[in-house]
């Protein structure tokens, strides 16, 4: 029974193996989810400080969040991308201007747009946007499109 038990054991540690190998990294979940390229709630105007470029973007092997407000831009590190059992997709991307790492909840309508539905900020836990809904005023979230 000791040989049978050694040959399992080490079939399953292949196994295990095998799966840790394949994890994808977090550029390639984005894509996968299909996060990649510039969203806007109203692509026909210009990015401003109401309705900016969020982009997200890879180089080399990292995923970044670029926002442009029209008179400002920035560039932030996607420290993690994880989709949800239910097909929403959870970032961390740190904020180096503002000091903060918050986490962004994502989920695609059946149109391919795409609709926050959670931000906190990771290092107090603070929400702005829970279930949709600005925590400040109750309005629901804007869907944004996939402009390019």
């Amino acid at each position: 029974m000791a040989v049978p038990a050694r040959l399992f054991f080490l079939v399953l540690a292949g196994v295990l193996a095998a799966a840790g190998a394949s994890a994808d990294t977090i550029p390639d979940t984005a894509s996968k989810w299909g996060l990649l390229g510039t969203w806007r709630v109203d692509c026909s105007k210009q990015a401003s400080w109401t309705d900016p470029d969020l982009r997200y973007v890879v180089r080399g092997d990292k995923l970044f969040h670029d926002r442009e407000f029209g008179d400002r831009r920035d560039s932030n590190a996607v420290l993690s991308a994880t989709i949800t059992p239910d097909n929403a997709i959870e970032l961390v991307i740190r904020f180096d201007m503002l000091s903060q790492t918050r986490q962004w909840t994502y989920v695609k309508q059946s149109d391919g747009r795409i609709q926050a539905v959670s931000n906190r900020n990771v290092d107090n836990n603070e929400y702005t946007v829970r279930d949709g809904k600005y925590l400040a005023n109750g309005n629901a979230t804007p869907l944004q499109s996939r402009c390019r």
